[in-house]
């Protein structure tokens, strides 16, 4: 069955640092659209976004994201100098991942 036709389940979020209730929503969407195509039984969702208050740091901002999927817990993570940026290489290479597992 094509994902598209049925319900992820929710988006499980740990935050910390200064994490906006628009970047989670954000961070949702993304994973639903990284997922999308994605054949097979998604149980869980759970995304990580961080962001670390110390301007020395060239990329603060950290998302990841833990997804099982057909029973097989699949990561992905990215690190940037915003959040914004983070999440969307996350999609990337989550759907990358996913991209992959359908090939195998």
């Amino acid at each position: 069955m094509h994902s598209t036709d049925r319900e992820l389940p929710d988006v499980h979020f740990l935050t910390s640092g200064r994490v906006t209730e628009a970047e989670r929503d954000a961070a949702a969407r993304a994973l639903h659209e990284a997922l999308a195509d994605v054949r097979g039984e998604v149980a869980s969702i759970q995304v990580t976004l961080s962001v670390i208050a110390d301007e020395a740091l060239p990329r603060p901002a950290l998302a990841q994201a833990v997804v099982v999927l057909d029973g097989r817990r699949v990561r992905a993570q990215a690190a940037a100098p915003g959040l914004a940026e983070a999440i969307g290489l996350l999609r990337e290479r989550l759907a990358v991942r996913t991209a992959y597992l359908r090939a195998s």
